[in-house]
């Protein structure tokens, strides 16, 4: 039974960043892309734009992996698809490369200088990266696309701010605020840049209009805390500058928090199950609702053979994070070990819903679902679980027994799955059950030699 592991991550308010939106597809959607996609494949082998495609329904189903594979088959075929090098680079920044997505998306507006998509997200990588000329060239030719575009007048109006060109700043956050209302980023970079030109009133209104879209903004609810002061309203003053305090030392928290993750996970990927137990431990300490740490920890107590506790930390995980579908995958796997089948089916179809590009709880529900003798929802999930993960070695071998199941001859469907899945994982064959072992002794078309 396989737990899915936390990644590396990266938590941060990253304030003043320019902001793309990224192509997505609905979640209730994702299986059906990722199977459209395939079938085009399998007509097309050459087409660059259908390995694209999958490769966007794999990151939005949550399968990192399996999308950075068919985006490089995508770029073997067309090294200038422009799309391809942008979901390159979005996968790489959820990973936690952000050099590779920077190197990624400047191939992509080398590709195609007309992408506004690509251009946003070279300009917020060069942003972060401290290269405000080059973020700025990329806003600017940006805007020469797209003169309203609320991402990049909000990106041009921080670059202005840092500069001291308070009232183009000023002018730049209006208009995005404009283009896109409810822009929580652009208000806060606004109430900043009326601090600096000393009006407090407007200042005040920024802020406050900030925090009611995102109530934990640190620096927004500084800011309002410095508006309060100079107009004289000393009481709330005060008390958003203790709020801002309060919220610093929890951000601060949470970076020791994530520093300790990471750590933990480097020493499980290198075996060292006690220090990484530990480093998890030493995270939740910082930070005890971090899911990430808690499911991670939940993992390696798995796998010292901890059953309880692991089982206590993957719930914690999901109860802290209620939309974290690997953590509630997990906890599925835990209870179903555990002989509690209904409350391991509620924690996949939970973890399905939120995540459903995630292969490996479509094959947990189908086993549970065959164990529930609900053959027909199982059949579906494993068909399911092969769409988004043709190499699924249990997909194949659960779905080869579920098809064997009340014949009493094995299935030449059933034979082709199970060898299937043992071929791609040769442990699964100590799993199967004797009488169907004995029959894959005997070719296929002969008979058994009698019990």
């Amino acid at each position: 039974m396989g737990y899915a592991r936390g990644q590396v991550t990266e938590r941060q308010p990253g304030e003043g960043e320019i902001t793309p939106e990224a192509t997505i597809i609905p979640p209730d959607q994702v299986v059906a892309a990722v199977s459209a996609a395939r079938k085009v494949i399998h007509e097309h082998r050459d087409s660059a734009n259908a390995y694209l495609q999958l490769g966007i329904a794999l990151r939005s189903g949550g399968d990192l992996e399996g999308a950075l594979d068919a985006i490089h088959l995508a770029l073997s075929l067309d090294p200038n698809l422009s799309e391809a090098w942008t979901q390159k680079g979005l996968i790489a920044i959820q990973g936690g490369t952000l050099k590779a997505a920077t190197d990624a998306f400047q191939k992509a507006v080398d590709a195609a200088p007309q992408s506004i998509a690509a251009r946003l997200e070279l300009a917020s990588m060069l942003f972060r990266n401290g290269d405000f000329e080059g973020a700025s060239q990329q806003v600017e030719a940006v805007l020469h696309l797209d003169p309203g575009n609320a991402n990049a007048l909000d990106g041009l109006g921080f670059i202005q701010l840092q500069r001291g060109d308070l009232r183009s700043a000023s002018a730049n956050f209006r208009k995005a605020i404009a283009a896109k209302p409810h822009y929580s980023a652009a208000q806060e970079n606004l109430g900043d840049a009326l601090l600096g030109l000393g009006d407090w009133a407007g200042a005040r209104a920024a802020f406050e209009q900030a925090l009611a879209d995102k109530p934990d903004e640190v620096m927004a609810v500084y800011g309002l805390a410095t508006a309060l002061r100079h107009l004289g309203d000393s009481t709330k003053a005060e008390a958003e500058f203790a709020r801002a305090k309060s919220l610093m030392r929890m951000n601060t928290a949470m970076a020791r928090a994530q520093s300790e993750n990471n750590r933990g996970l480097q020493l499980w990927y290198a075996g060292d199950l006690a220090g990484a137990a530990a480093a998890f431990r030493s995270a939740l300490a910082e930070d005890p609702n971090y899911a990430e740490s808690h499911n991670n920890l939940g993992g390696v107590l798995w796998q010292q053979n901890n059953q309880k506790e692991a089982t206590q930390e993957f719930a914690a995980g999901a109860r802290v994070k209620p939309d974290f579908a690997k953590a509630r995958n997990n906890l599925g796997n835990a209870l179903m070990a555990a002989g509690d089948l209904k409350g391991a089916i509620e924690q996949y179809q939970a973890a399905i819903s939120l995540e459903p590009g995630l292969a490996a709880a479509h094959a947990s529900l189908g086993t549970a679902l065959a164990k529930a003798g609900q053959k027909e929802k199982a059949e579906d999930e494993f068909r399911q679980a092969l769409v988004l993960a043709p190499d699924s070695a249990v997909a194949h071998f659960e779905l080869g027994l579920l098809l064997a199941s009340g014949f009493p001859k094995l299935p030449r469907t059933a034979r082709t799955e199970i060898e299937t899945g043992i071929r791609l994982d040769p442990k699964l064959r100590a799993s199967l059950p004797s009488d169907i072992s004995s029959e894959m002794a005997t070719p296929a078309g002969t008979s058994s030699p009698p019990h």
